[in-house]
């Protein structure tokens, strides 16, 4: 046990010694991404991320579910819509619970997204998996809400689970009162959620934070290897 342990400290060093700080990475998945052809595509970042059993959650086994009728080219449930967008790096689930026999009463969606960037170093892609919740129309704080980051390096083909402050990409959900705008009411009893919007064509982050009827907005500029906010 104590060699395994070594081996895998000496390949987090090795890997974050490449490009990017020691302190930004969290934990490694345990399976390496695979794939056909010259490098992998969105699909091959998802399927290794739900085939990890220390991420299994609801969000990840509907993942696996629509991926494999994706794959097996079989019918989706009528409550679930699955985009995969290869040219760009993207793919989107939504599942709509009204269209659920179910839970047809239920007004809830769950909205899933990943893309990835290049990182300029050569070496690395950052994915992000971005899962936004809403209620009665409206944005709100779900179990899984939230957006995880993962590095994958070309070397090992392992992924790792990276800290979203320290690549840049963490938006503070806090109302900026003198920058915000007002509208309609958009999050469920008031909660401040921020809500980021994954590119499916450009390379930029659009994050918008809602508290009742107030929103303001932040943009997360991709530089090559983080995010810069405007």
């Amino acid at each position: 046990m104590l060699c395994v342990s070594m081996l895998a400290l000496h390949g987090f060093r090795a890997l974050a010694q490449q490009s990017y700080r020691n302190d930004i990475f969290i934990y490694q998945l345990p399976n390496q991404v695979k794939y056909q052809g010259k490098a992998p595509k969105i699909g091959d970042f998802l399927a290794c991320i739900t085939q990890d059993e220390d991420e299994t959650s609801e969000i990840n086994g509907s993942l696996s579910v629509v991926w494999n009728h994706y794959l097996r080219n079989e019918p989706q449930e009528p409550c679930q819509q699955f985009i995969l967008d290869e040219k760009n790096g993207y793919l989107r689930y939504t599942f709509d619970a009204k269209l659920c026999d179910d839970f047809e009463d239920l007004d809830a969606q769950t909205i899933v997204e990943m893309c990835y960037w290049n990182c300029a170093d050569g070496k690395h892609k950052l994915i992000a998996e971005n899962v936004i919740s809403m209620m009665d129309g409206k944005y709100v704080i779900g179990q899984y809400s939230g957006t995880m980051f993962f590095l994958y390096d070309n070397a090992t083909r392992k992924m790792w689970a990276v800290d979203d402050e320290l690549i840049g990409a963490y938006v503070e959900p806090v109302i900026d009162e003198a920058n915000c705008q007002t509208g309609k009411e958009m999050t469920v009893s008031g909660e401040t959620v921020a809500v980021y919007n994954l590119p499916q064509q450009g390379k930029d982050i659009n994050v918008v934070v809602y508290r009742g009827n107030k929103k303001t907005e932040a943009r997360l500029v991709w530089d090559g290897m983080c995010f810069k906010q405007q």
